[in-house]
């Protein structure tokens, strides 16, 4: 309701306020802490792992997938300049994943080539803007957006432009999110889990794609590599004390392995009751050996508030036929 309110109104400072309001609900935080866990560990900071935290969470959390997407068009992008779209996310994947920052230099230069040959400019820029936050280049999502918007009537544009703004502007605050930082703390780690792992600024260069040179080989990147590390480095970044969670943990982890975290044990369980054959064997050896290191992130003491106007919860239309000890710990 409030990004509706945004959409209409994008200057109601009430509505942004109550936005992070709600998101510091303490089992809102601990949901998406939980949930970005199962993809990135707390004490992964390396830079990229930050955006994907970011990117995570913004899909977690919004409202307009579904509900605003007209047609199939404004999800796959105009058919006519598929193939040049498809390159472009590619790029946009290789800092997204791989922390490749020059990626995006040459991703706004193919999507630009993919508007200037786009029979469809309006759904063309939606798809762009929507790849971009999807990603967690909140930015980049919200200059497409804004001026696709400043061209059509797009109320479904307007409406993602409104939780795109509001990421890009408090996207230095999320609650269940830790400090940004350099990984250092990752490099610490894996000097007690794998010393022959990578160091985060060996990474890059040995995660490249291969298949980069071919597809990048018809453009120039949007800005010089130099100019854009200069830039980065005269941007001050954003920070805010929070008490909502105390990362100071991450700083004092001795690195060795410890008890799973209760999702993991939970799925460890499952696992075992799936079947006891050499494949479920060797997904449980792999869960057990994965996780070592990932951190339980223990429960709010407070029960979770529930909307009454909200139909009960029926375990058995997401989980199928459970038993009683099933039931106690859904």
């Amino acid at each position: 309701m409030c990004f509706d309110i945004l959409a209409l109104f994008p200057d109601c400072e009430e509505a942004k306020d109550l936005v992070y309001e709600l998101f510091c609900d303490e089992w809102t935080i601990y949901d998406n802490r939980v949930a970005i866990q199962r993809n990135i560990d707390e004490w992964d900071d390396r830079p990229w792992q930050q955006r994907r935290r970011l990117a995570l969470s913004y899909r977690f959390m919004s409202r307009w997938e579904g509900k605003y997407a007209d047609d199939r068009e404004e999800r796959h992008g105009s058919s006519d300049v598929a193939k040049i779209l498809e390159d472009g996310k590619m790029e946009l994947l290789g800092a997204y994943c791989l922390g490749d920052e020059e990626c995006t230099d040459y991703a706004w230069t193919i999507f630009a080539a993919a508007l200037k040959k786009a029979k469809d400019l309006r759904t063309t820029l939606l798809w762009i803007g929507k790849q971009y936050a999807d990603l967690g280049f909140f930015a980049d999502s919200a200059e497409a957006l804004g001026e696709l918007c400043s061209r059509f009537d797009a109320p479904n544009a307007r409406r993602l432009l409104a939780e795109v703004v509001w990421w890009r502007d408090n996207a230095h605050r999320i609650p269940w999110i830790p400090p940004a930082g350099d990984g250092s703390r990752y490099d610490r780690m894996m000097d007690f889990i794998d010393p022959s792992a990578p160091k985060t600024k060996d990474y890059i260069r040995e995660a490249r794609n291969e298949n980069q040179k071919e597809r990048i080989a018809p453009y120039l990147p949007s800005i010089d590599s130099k100019l854009a590390n200069l830039f980065s480095a005269s941007t001050p970044e954003e920070k805010e004390e929070a008490d909502h969670v105390d990362w100071s943990f991450l700083d004092r982890d001795e690195g060795q392995p410890g008890e799973p975290a209760d999702w993991v044990k939970k799925q460890i369980r499952q696992l075992e009751k799936w079947g006891d054959d050499e494949l479920h064997k060797e997904m449980l050896e792999e869960m057990k050996r994965t996780h070592q290191w990932t951190r339980n992130i223990p429960p709010p003491s407070t029960p979770k508030r529930y909307d009454p106007n909200e139909p009960p919860f029926n375990p058995a239309d997401t989980f199928g036929d459970i038993d009683d000890e099933d039931l106690d710990e859904i």
